[in-house]
Formats: structure tokens, sequence, C-alpha cells
């Protein structure tokens, strides 16, 4: 669950759109000027002393406003699919095909829980609910943290690097020091993504959980 509520309120942060530092016009920019985007995505989470606790990889869609889908790869040959997070703008579903089980909630639940997403309906409030600093060049990407002012975010910091403008990695720094970190490759943007992406049709037997 912990996983799952770092993509919920990253995705919130990449629905954002909105004058200072390039790193942090780069952000906004970019937030503007993307109504979708879809890349594949390799996920690292370790703890504080660097040992990694977790990996995995797979697909993020995002189109605004509301709509992201995670599909994550399976790590276990019994199973096609590993766990999915998908919303269509009014409620989300978060299944987990080993467990046969699937957490459905509302949007508006899901903002309540997770303060971050009400970005994915507006970028207005940006400066509200992030304190930014500008990091500039780091390791060849171009850095932008931002550190939430609600102590109810769930979250410590994300950080936002771009290559040359593109979007390409993402660190969560967790409540507990543990870091999640997303390379995402094979970014595309803009391009037309169907609205039945954003549905999820589940198998019978799932246990639903409201």
């Amino acid at each position: 669950m912990r996983t799952w509520i770092q993509c919920v309120c990253l995705t919130g942060l990449l629905c954002m759109s909105s004058m200072s530092s390039a790193s942090e016009v780069m952000l906004r920019d970019f937030l503007k000027q993307v109504d979708t985007l879809q890349a594949d995505f390799e996920q690292r989470i370790t703890d504080e002393g660097g040992m990694t606790i977790e990996t995995a990889k797979g697909i993020f869609s995002l189109s605004r406003p509301g709509r992201f889908r995670w599909d994550t790869a399976s790590a276990d040959p019994d199973f096609e699919r590993g766990p999915q997070i998908v919303s269509n703008g009014e409620s989300i579903i978060f299944y987990e095909p080993d467990l046969a089980s699937a957490n459905v909630r509302s949007f508006d639940e899901a903002v309540q829980q997770a303060p971050t997403i009400v970005l994915v309906q507006s970028g207005e409030k940006l400066d509200d609910v992030f304190t930014i600093t500008d990091y500039g060049l780091t390791d060849g990407l171009s850095w932008v943290a931002l550190r939430p002012k609600s102590d109810d975010a769930g979250f410590n910091e994300l950080m936002i690097g771009f290559d040359n403008g593109a979007l390409a990695q993402i660190l969560i720094t967790d409540m507990l020091a543990n870091e999640t970190r997303l390379r995402l490759t094979n970014v595309k943007t803009n391009q037309s993504l169907p609205a039945a992406l954003f549905e999820l049709e589940l198998p019978e037997g799932v246990d639903f959980v409201h």
C-alpha cells in the first residue's frame, strides 16, 4: 500500500500545471503543456541505509483531468499482470491480481486522504501546497524539489529531474527516509489515449474493499 500511495501522490504531481530558477520553470512549463503522457517506468525503493527494499517496472499513462493508470509488470509467472492503479476521474481502483483483491475509493475520498491529488484537477495551488527549491544541474539532470507544507502528506519530498526539458526521473522520500526512485523512458506526450484505457474490468471472484 505504501508504494501505491506514493504512486498516487506522484500522479497528482504530474497532473499539475502552472518564475524562478531554470529547473522550476522547466517543471511549470512541462506541466502546463502536457495533457497526456505515457512512459515506461523502472522503480526502486531503498531504505535509509541504501538497501533495496523493492523493485518494479511497468507503464504509466496519464490524461488530464483526473485520469491515470499504473500497470506494473508481474514478477510472478502465475499471474499475467502485477498490481494496477486506475482512475477514471471519478473513482480509483487499486487492484492486486495475486490477492484477487481490489480497493475502490471515490476520487473525492482519495483527495482527502492524499491532498496532493487535488492537483489532478487544478494546478493553481502549487505554491500553496509545496515549498519549491531549484537544485539546478546535478548528475546531468535539472532537478527541482517540492516539499509539502501539510504534515499529513505522507512523504517528505518529491524531486523531479529533467533531461533537456524532458521528464526523466522522480525521487520520493517518505516519512521513514525510504526513497522511491522512478526512471522514465520512452516518454510520449500529447498523444491521443483512448478513454477505455482508464477503465478497469476486473475478473469474477475479486474481493472488493470499499
